[in-house]
C-alpha cells in the first residue's frame, strides 16, 4: 500500500512500544502507522509519551475495532480495521497530507496518567499518583510505588529530556521524585542533599539539580 502513493515511503519500523518511541525521536516521521496492542503496551501509549504540539500525525491500523473512540480520543487521524482495502488506505492518507497543511494548534503539553508496567509476569497500567520515585535503570526507567520497583516501557531518555508527569521534579541524573511522596529533605556535609520519602526510601539530590529541584519541592 505505501509503495503505490508516489510521495509516501517507509522510514522505519518497530515491534515494541519503547523502540516506537525512540524511532520517532531519532526519524521525526510525519506518519505513524501503529496497531492497538504492542508486546510492551499500546499505541496510545506511544501517542501519549509524545509532546505537543507535534507535525507528527497518526493512523491505527488494527484488528480491533472496539478501541476506535479511544483512538479519536488521544487525536488520531484516522482507524482502519484489517483487512483494510487500499482506496481506504488511500483515503487515510489525504486526511495526512490535508492536516500537515495546516497551521500547528497553540503550545500545550500533555502528560501521561498512568504508567504501563511488568509486575509478577503481567503488565498494569499504574497512576502516577502512586508513584514515589523513578530511577534510571539502564535505558529504561524503574518506577517505585507500595509494590517495589516495577519496570516500565518508557525510554529513561524520554522521561529525563523534559517528559516528566506534573508535580514531580528530577533531583540527580538518574532520579525523579514525586512532590507529594516527599516526607523531608538532609542536607549533607558534602552540600548534596538527601529527599526522605513517605516510603522511607532515600533518594539523593545533587549539588547541580538542587536549584531546579528546589523550584519544585516548594
Amino acid at each position: 500500500m505505501v509503495a503505490a502513493v508516489e510521495d509516501l515511503s517507509i522510514s522505519g519500523t518497530a515491534v515494541t512500544c519503547a523502540d516506537t518511541i525512540a524511532g520517532i525521536l531519532r526519524s521525526k516521521p510525519d506518519l505513524l502507522i501503529v496497531d492497538v496492542r504492542l508486546p510492551d503496551g499500546t499505541g496510545f501509549e506511544v501517542l501519549q509519551a509524545l509532546d505537543e504540539p507535534t507535525d507528527l500525525q497518526a493512523i491505527f491500523l488494527t484488528a480491533y475495532e472496539q478501541y476506535a473512540v479511544q483512538a479519536f480520543d488521544v487525536a488520531a487521524l484516522d482507524y482502519l480495521l484489517k483487512p483494510v482495502a487500499q482506496d481506504r488506505f488511500l483515503e487515510a492518507i489525504q486526511r495526512v497530507r490535508d492536516r500537515l497543511a495546516q497551521p500547528l494548534p497553540p503550545s500545550t503539553k500533555r502528560y501521561a496518567r498512568r504508567f504501563l508496567v511488568a509486575w509478577l509476569k503481567a503488565a498494569y497500567l499504574l497512576p502516577v499518583e502512586s508513584i514515589y520515585w523513578i530511577a534510571a535503570d539502564r535505558n529504561y526507567a524503574l518506577l517505585y510505588t507500595a509494590m517495589g520497583g516495577s519496570p516500565c516501557a518508557r525510554p529513561w531518555t524520554l522521561l529525563s529530556s523534559g517528559w516528566i508527569p506534573p508535580n514531580s521534579g528530577r533531583v540527580s541524573r538518574s532520579a525523579i521524585v514525586r512532590v507529594g511522596a516527599v516526607r523531608e529533605v538532609r542536607r549533607r556535609e558534602d552540600l548534596n542533599h538527601i529527599v526522605v520519602l513517605t516510603s522511607g526510601a532515600e533518594v539523593l539530590c545533587s549539588k547541580r539539580y538542587w536549584t531546579a529541584a528546589l523550584d519544585h519541592l516548594l
